[in-house]
């Protein structure tokens, strides 16, 4: 059968804004001054197929009905799903010529939601010129992001994955059956992800300080030095942590009074398989059915600090031979880490503490630094070289190394994946075609045909960092009037 999805967005907005590049005279020079208000109304709709949204419901053998079974094979049901909110702000800023040789940016911002609460947030900046060749550069702000509509709103969404249930593999590995002959510990599971009003927007401190040096004709250097704290981060707790904290609760339950004692909430299981009992009770923890689905809601979850360093070269050089460009530019990641905060926070208690086997993944926490594409460095370098009508450019592009955490090698190890380094390569010519500057392109993208470094993910490569379309062509013809 044919299924359909039907979505729609809308968005009204309004804005006033009021400024003056002479609001009043300073010694320095005048003060820049601009104001608003803004209003906007943004909602959405999601209309699903009847056979998704549970209006034609499908039962399977075991009873299982929608929100758990779609009407449609291989497709996870889901509901319909709308929202909406309006938004007042105010803003203001202020530009300051301190001195001749220093200018100050102020600005504040307030936000009203008719549906998260309100926030203020602010800025200040400035720029020092102490002698020509050297400017020094520096701000501090705070900024937020509010849930998006669908975190709020959102219905029970289940999809279908599989996970390790850590209760399960914990009874294997300490009650007798380390092969999984009988028990079966890594398996197909739902996941339930729901929205939530009770949703703050996010906060974040972000700090940088920065110096530009001109110490030739046409060549710029700048270093800037960056920081964001991030608190109050929006996300779900996920299905493996889930299945730890409920491992968690109970080895600190033991095997009393099982019959009434209640674990973690959010896991759902089916009914105990009395061959399989055996082996928790070896292993001194209650024993369960294997996991149906994982209830997981969207929620204001740790503090997240990010601190790093930017680098940048810009040469130009003009000679008879044509125009030459040298653009080189390198971000280095110093800090990357999460700081664990409710339920995540008992499990990296639990694990220092020795209660949760330290080869057990407490997913997300700690060192975030080359973890899972968060790359420690990357690098840019385009040179480019134009004469009258022609054009040629040679750009290389380089992803620092990184590890994929849920992999070791057999002796613990972390599975790395290497660097990876790709070159693009253009030729132009401009001519005029009927009064009309039209200009002809031919490149080439990844000239050295490098392919993706190897991953254990569905398409064998790291998608969230890396590309693997190989080496291509492409002309591209541009005309403008």
């Amino acid at each position: 059968v044919s299924v359909y999805r039907k979505s729609e967005s809308e968005l009204t907005t309004f804005d006033f804004k009021v400024s003056n590049a002479d609001i009043f005279e300073l010694p320095a020079g005048p003060v820049g001054f601009v104001a608003g208000i803004e209003w906007r109304e943004e909602s959405f709709k999601d209309d699903r197929d009847p056979r998704l949204d549970g209006t034609i419901q499908f039962i399977d053998d075991d009873g299982d009905t929608y929100p758990f079974v779609s009407d449609v094979v291989n497709s996870s049901p889901t509901p319909d799903n709308q929202g909406s909110r309006n938004v007042s702000s105010l803003f203001a800023e202020f530009q300051i010529p301190v001195l001749e040789n220093l200018d100050v940016q102020l600005a504040a911002r307030y936000e009203n939601f008719s549906d998260v609460g309100n926030t203020t947030v602010g800025k200040a900046a400035f720029g020092y010129r102490p002698f020509e060749p050297v400017l020094l550069r520096g701000s501090w702000s705070q900024a937020f992001r509010a849930p998006n509509l669908v975190t709020i709103n959102e219905q029970i969404v289940a999809r279908t994955q599989t996970r390790t249930d850590y209760a399960c593999l914990y009874a294997a590995e300490n009650g007798g059956d380390p092969e999984q002959d009988t028990l079966d510990c890594n398996y197909s599971l739902q996941r339930i992800a729901q929205g939530s009003d009770e949703l703050k927007p996010e906060k974040s401190d972000n700090t940088s300080i920065g110096i530009v040096v001109e110490p030739l004709e046409g060549l710029a250097i700048t270093l800037d030095y960056w920081s964001i704290e991030k608190k109050d981060t929006i996300g779900l707790l996920g299905e493996e942590n889930h299945s730890l904290l409920d491992l968690l609760y109970r080895l600190e339950q033991g095997t009393a009074n099982c019959g009434s004692a209640t674990f973690n909430s959010a896991v759902n299981r089916g009914e105990i398989d009395p061959d399989e009992a055996a082996f928790y009770e070896n292993a001194g923890i209650c024993a369960d059915g294997q996991i149906n689905y994982i209830d997981d809601r969207y929620a204001n979850l740790d503090t997240r600090t990010v601190s790093g360093h930017d680098l940048g070269i810009y040469y130009t050089i003009k000679s008879d031979y044509g125009r030459f460009k040298l653009d080189y530019n390198a971000s280095f990641l110093d800090k990357f880490e999460q700081e664990a905060g409710g339920l995540a926070q008992q499990l990296v208690q639990a694990q220092a503490d020795g209660i949760l086997p330290p080869n057990y993944p407490v997913m997300g926490f700690d060192n975030l630094v080359r973890r899972n594409g968060n790359q420690k460095e990357k690098h840019s370098l385009r040179m480019t070289w134009r004469k009258d009508a022609y054009g040629a450019s040679l750009a290389a592009y380089r992803i620092g190394s990184f590890y994929q955490a849920e992999l070791t090698l057999e002796d613990g190890t972390r599975f790395n994946i290497p660097a990876m380094t790709t070159f693009d390569a253009t030729v132009d010519y401009t001519a005029l075609i009927q009064d009309v500057d039209t200009r002809f392109r031919l490149g080439v993208k990844n000239l050295t045909d490098e392919r993706a470094p190897l991953a254990a993910t569905s398409f064998g490569y790291f998608n969230d960092a890396h590309q693997d379309y190989g080496r291509y062509f492409y002309l591209d013809v541009r005309a403008s009037f």
